[in-house]
């Protein structure tokens, strides 16, 4: 695996000038979009029991390209999980757009006052792939927020969702596609090997399948439908991808009664 960085590493320098001037254009281009609105709330399907889940992570859970956390990843996949387990769901939000994993573990974990949940949900990736994060201080870092959420929380599943699909980013050239996809899908297989290393912790290794998404659209809608602005995810992707990770849940059978 530390060969595989090294080649990435070798194809992605020659082009490391270029994505990093290209990056600064578009950052100038793209509208700072804010965070969702209300980052609680309560899924009531009149059942006899709840769960509560806690989402923490990067802009793609602070519900950038959405108006309220109800119509983002959190809200859309408390819902699907709602009706998985035919439990009510009490769900929250602890998320901070452009943080990485290190500033997730040492700024927001500290903020978590819940003593117990049923369910933890880390979105992470895009900004450690931007910041082009070393593989070695990845898995450390991944590893530290395992192990403070399990401090906190001892019995507690944690899922990874996907990561971004970085390589389908409407707002990003060929180049950045290159570079930052294939440094995504590097940190990918390192988090699956970290996660492997864990007990009761959960990652999709099966990649966001775009094409098929796309299947699920109306005819008159394309890739760009995914995208708030070129980046982030539209709440369209938002319900597409917690459904996803819902239906990975539900494939590893995890007994959350």
């Amino acid at each position: 695996m530390g060969k595989q960085f090294l080649i990435h590493l070798l194809k992605s320098i020659p082009l490391l000038p270029v994505i990093y001037f290209q990056g600064k254009k578009i950052r100038k281009q793209i509208p700072l979009l804010p965070e969702a609105k209300d980052p609680e709330g309560f899924v009531n399907i009149n059942a006899d029991k709840n769960l509560k889940i806690l989402f923490i992570g990067e802009s793609s859970i602070a519900g950038v390209g959405s108006d309220f956390h109800k119509n983002s990843f959190a809200g859309h996949f408390s819902r699907a999980f709602s009706a998985l387990v035919q439990c009510n769901i009490e769900w929250k939000v602890y998320a901070k757009t452009g943080y990485n994993v290190e500033k997730i573990h040492q700024k927001i974990v500290p903020q978590i006052r819940e003593i117990t949940c049923d369910l933890i949900v880390i979105g992470i990736g895009g900004n450690d792939t931007f910041e082009l994060t070393q593989p070695k201080k990845w898995t450390k870092n991944i590893q530290f927020l395992i192990e403070n959420l399990q401090n906190k929380f001892p019995e507690t599943p944690i899922l990874f969702p996907h990561l971004p699909t970085i390589e389908t980013f409407p707002a990003f050239t060929k180049q950045m596609k290159s570079v930052l996809g294939n440094h995504k899908d590097l940190l990918a297989d390192y988090l699956n090997m970290q996660v492997l290393k864990n007990q009761n912790v959960y990652f999709p290794t099966r990649k966001i399948n775009v094409q098929e998404w796309l299947g699920k659209m109306k005819e008159d809608q394309t890739i760009a439908d995914f995208f708030s602005d070129g980046i982030h995810p539209s709440e369209l992707t938002y319900e597409l991808w917690a459904n996803d990770c819902v239906q990975f849940l539900s494939d590893s059978k995890i007994d959350f009664h």
